[in-house]
Formats: C-alpha cells, structure tokens, sequence
C-alpha cells in the first residue's frame, strides 16, 4: 500500500488532470445539449486504456525502486554496482546517472590513491623502526654494562627523541601541506640554535666546528630547521675524527664534514626513500628516511639539496636557496 500511495503522489498529477478534462469535456456537452453516448464510449476507451497503462506503469515503477533499494542495500557502492541501476527512461534519468557514477568512480579513485598512502606510510614507520631500535639496542647494552655512562645514556636518548621528532615532521609533511610561513630570516643564529642542540655530540667525538655564516633568506623557519638539524646530524652519525664545517657562499649554505664520505655510485640514490648506500649499511645506522625527508621538505619551500661525498675523506651536503628569496 505504501509503494501505490507514493505512486499515486508521483503520478497524480497526470490523473488529476486526466479528470479536470473529462469533467470540461461532459460540461460541454451539457451546454451544447449533446447525448451522452459518445461521452460514455470516451469515457470507457480511456478508463481501459488508462488502466492497462497504470498497471505497466505501477511495474514498472516497482522495479525500479527494487533495483534502487538494492543498491542502497549494499555497504559500498562501486562502479560495478551501479552497472544495476535502472535503465533511464529520458535524458534527465540518464544525465542524472551519469553525475551518479563520476562520483563513485571520484570516490573509488580518492580511495585507491588513499590506500596507497596508507601503505607507503606503513612502510615508511617500518623503516623507521628499524632507526629507532639502534640507540634503545646501544642504551640496552649500556644498561647491562658495569661502568655505566651517563654521556653515553643521554646521547642515545638525544637520538630516540630526534628520531621521534623525525617521524612527527614526516607525518606533517603527510598530512598537512599548508603549514608553512615564510618569512626573513638570518641564517646565523638559526645555526648556532641548532648546534647548541647537538653539543652534546660534538663534545663527545672532540670534534672541532669551523663557522662562516652571512646570509639571510626568505624561507620557512621551522621546516628550515628541520632540514638543518637532519643534514648535521647525518655529518655527526657519520663523522668520527676531524671536524665539521659550516658556511655560506653564493646563496647556499654548505655543511661540509670529514667523515666516511659515500661512494660515488651511491651518489645519485642518497634521496631517495629507503635508499642508505654500502656504508650505512655496513654502519647500520641509517634508515633511509632522514635525507629523503630532507629533500621533500626542501622542495615544498622552494630549495634544493645536492650532495658531493668521497669515501674517506667526507661529504658536502649544499641547502641552495632560491634566487627570488635572497635579501
């Protein structure tokens, strides 16, 4: 009852006016003074015709809110589902159609490029992971030693928390694309702000600092930063006599370290993600994620990192600044 009562609101009008002509059309005829033999003949060829009508037309009607229904049914609505929609009987149906399956095939599109996202995640925490267990291996061992010490202890901890911050800057950059502010900004006390944080490192290697730092930029402060701490703290993992220098020439800023350097053929895949060379993982220090993050976050304020190592003699990791940006 309830599918012929919202049938009959559907299509009343037609009825509805089906009836106001038949009753003009009898007025007519009573003013004119007409029999009523033709009236009652018109009257019964439609009533007939109208009824067989309404009965193709209530089915078809029913089935397709049955095809519609059945569709609702479903959790998800693909594009192969909609293949079941009820054919369109005019153009508007068929217009309204096809708005119907752009927007899933949108959706299913929106869904593969997330799930694609997820996954390139997953794999990325996997990776770093595989980072982190480093120092809580070493802090572990530490632990277990006799002689105990706490400058030990706490540059292993120093490591757990800037893995930690590595990971919360990568989801950032995952998940937040507008989070940036550019502004004018003097290299220098950026630097010695970052280096006071790695002190630590410094002191226990006895490794010496050379500074010539003049330049100001327009970039973005905080992403800045982050390149900065990663690209230094790379140069200390993997530098363990000599010294570390930092300074700036031709709008770039050079960090140049006398570490165990990459070989040649490594070269041109140390930004890529994953990607850690022969020496890190002879070293088994590295994850592959710091300078592919770095190069990302880089290339969202405008700069571009590039790299010239030799092996046993060091790296050179140069921050080049955009032309447009320079104060």
């Amino acid at each position: 009852m309830i599918n012929l009562k919202e049938y009959f609101l559907l299509y009343g009008k037609f009825y509805l006016f089906l009836i106001l002509f038949s009753s003009g059309l009898l007025g007519l005829f009573f003013l004119h003074e007409l029999p009523l033999e033709p009236f009652i003949d018109y009257v019964i060829f439609t009533g007939v015709i109208l009824g067989i009508f309404s009965v193709w037309q209530y089915m078809r009607y029913l089935q397709k809110r049955r095809q519609l229904q059945n569709l609702l049914a479903k959790k998800m609505i693909t594009e192969a589902a909609l293949t079941f929609l009820p054919i369109a009987r005019n153009s508007i149906e068929e217009e309204y159609q096809q708005l119907i399956k752009r927007q899933a095939k949108e959706k299913t599109a929106s869904e593969y490029q997330a799930s694609l996202k997820n996954e390139e995640i997953y794999e990325d925490f996997g990776l770093w992971l595989h980072q982190i267990k480093t120092p809580l291996a070493a802090m572990d061992l530490l632990v277990q030693s006799d002689g105990l010490s706490p400058t030990e202890v706490k540059a292993e901890l120093f490591k757990v928390n800037d893995y930690l911050q590595m990971m919360l800057n990568y989801l950032r950059q995952n998940l937040k694309n507008d989070d940036f502010v550019f502004e004018p900004i003097v290299l220098a006390p950026l630097i010695h702000q970052a280096i006071k944080k790695y002190a630590l490192f410094f002191s226990k290697k006895d490794l010496q600092l050379d500074l010539a730092i003049d330049l100001t930029v327009t970039s973005d402060r905080k992403w800045l930063t982050f390149i900065f701490e990663q690209l230094l703290f790379n140069s200390l993992k993997y530098t363990e006599k000599g010294g570390i220098r930092i300074f700036t020439e031709n709008n770039c800023l050079l960090i140049q370290d006398t570490g165990i350097g990459i070989r040649r053929e490594d070269l041109p895949r140390v930004f890529e993600k994953g990607y850690t060379g022969q020496n890190g993982r002879f070293q088994q220090r590295a994850s592959g994620l710091g300078l592919y993050l770095s190069q990302q976050a880089a290339e969202k304020i405008g700069c571009q990192l590039t790299i010239d190592s030799e092996v046993g003699k060091g790296t050179t990791v140069t921050i080049h600044f955009p032309t447009k940006n320079f104060i």
